[in-house]
């Protein structure tokens, strides 16, 4: 798995596409977005990639921590999966 730590360096079309859309999605709720962390995976059939952000304020319930991360899925599609800290 490669682990990519700097979203300026980010090299894949759909992760850098995913992460435009994901802090779009957090600035217009007024959340500010801590950390990314994105990987490729090349053991999947297909590359699977994905994105784990740590937002600020996080929500102390796990309801609308579910429901924002469900959102931000639909909204970057299923090329990337996305996780939220």
């Amino acid at each position: 798995m490669k682990v990519i730590k700097n979203p300026a360096k980010v090299e894949d079309k759909d992760l850098a596409e995913a992460y435009e859309v994901a802090l779009r999605f957090f600035r217009e709720r007024g959340l500010k977005v801590k950390e990314v962390r994105m990987s490729i995976s090349p053991f999947a059939p297909t590359r699977q990639k994905s994105m784990i952000i740590e937002i600020s304020p996080s929500s102390q319930h796990i309801v609308e921590l579910v429901q924002l991360k469900q959102s931000l899925q639909k909204e970057v599609g299923k090329r990337v999966g996305i996780t939220l800290v």
